[in-house]
């Protein structure tokens, strides 16, 4: 084999390899990258649990309440607190109790996500991809090549009420989320489709 004919053969060989490196269906950091910011794309948006409005509080949730600041008293109180929510005492005639019934205020509009079938929720903050850190070697399941991209995030775009601290006792996960901002660590789960890589979800 002559020394032209050999480096043509590694030529073409150096070009396939690069353009497999390059391939939207290879597992690298590049294409999971793509994949887990395509996924905050739609579904990054960090948000309360729904809340059925008017919200009423009766008498022995108030009282626990500083037992389980978490409950719905607290995190009601949170919320009144940050401006989100009114709360005003209300006579039920039919048992002859009161209750602090709460609705949301304005303030609250620019959060709400409202959904067909589901309860509006307060929205916060965003996730955001911050680095991919590694994956699982793709392995393939019912025919379906599939791998686990483990990275971590970063928030962006977080509300001013979600940083009280009154809110963050209010509700724990919002308050670990905050608190542990840049710490993140997730695993998605992802499969290989003819466009490249997706994360399992991602429409539903």
């Amino acid at each position: 084999m002559t020394k032209t004919t050999i480096s043509l053969v590694l030529c073409v060989t150096l070009s396939a390899a690069l353009s497999a490196c390059n391939s939207k269906t290879s597992a690298n950091e590049k294409n999971f990258g793509v994949t887990v910011t395509q996924y905050f794309d739609k579904k990054g948006e960090l948000c309360l649990d729904p809340v059925k409005w008017p919200v009423d509080v009766y008498e022995v949730d108030m009282r626990q309440q500083k037992m389980y600041p978490d409950g719905v008293a607290g995190q009601m109180a949170a919320l009144e607190a940050a401006g989100l929510a009114k709360g005003e005492d209300v006579d039920l005639p039919e048992t002859k109790t009161k209750v602090r019934r709460y609705t949301m205020a304005a303030a609250a509009k620019p959060f709400l996500r409202e959904k067909a079938g589901r309860a509006p929720r307060l929205c916060w903050g965003r996730k955001s991809l911050e680095k991919v850190l590694r994956w699982s070697d793709p392995v393939k399941k019912s025919g379906q090549e599939e791998s686990a991209v483990i990275y971590t995030y970063k928030l962006s775009d977080v509300a001013a009420w979600a940083r009280q601290p009154q809110v963050k006792e209010a509700f724990p996960e919002l308050g670990r989320n905050v608190d542990g901002e840049h710490k993140q660590k997730e695993k998605l789960y992802v499969k290989l489709t003819p466009q490249g890589w997706e994360a399992y979800g991602l429409n539903d």
